[in-house]
């Protein structure tokens, strides 16, 4: 990877995971112990901003790198065949609308939400801790 696109995608606030090749086919497996979930949102935590730094630090809060997870916007109606065939440990949906049910599932607000209303920290806090107890 040339270091000028390197710098280039760094600008553009796109992880360095994302486009790294460099230990990529040993570090694949264990990359996505947790994957985030986010219904097509205009205020997308996949693009750099304020959401991004508040899941950044929701995830740092409980040992979670970027690195460690993949970060996903998807359409409301692809859910279910998505979560059917993903191989993550964890998915943590950001989008307190949605019903999950199972285990490895787990389902808080979405940062842009807890931005706008700083009491939902708490509640989402209590999920997070439930996440990182199954990542153990």
């Amino acid at each position: 990877m040339s270091p000028d696109r390197d710098q280039y995608l760094e600008a553009l606030g796109i992880p360095a995971f994302l486009y790294s090749s460099e230990g990529s086919e040993v570090l694949v497996q264990d990359r996505f112990k947790l994957l985030v979930v986010e219904l097509n949102s205009q205020d997308s935590f996949c693009h750099a901003g304020a959401n991004q730094d508040l899941l950044e630090k929701m995830l740092m809060s409980i040992g979670i790198g970027f690195n460690e997870c993949s970060l996903l916007s998807i359409d409301k109606s692809k859910i279910d065949d998505f979560i059917q065939g993903h191989s993550s440990e964890l998915i943590l949906f950001m989008n307190s609308s949605i019903i999950a049910e199972g285990k490895t599932l787990f389902v808080t607000h979405h940062p842009k939400d807890i931005i706008n209303n700083p009491q939902l920290k708490r509640e989402s806090w209590e999920v997070l801790k439930k996440v990182k107890l199954c990542l153990k």
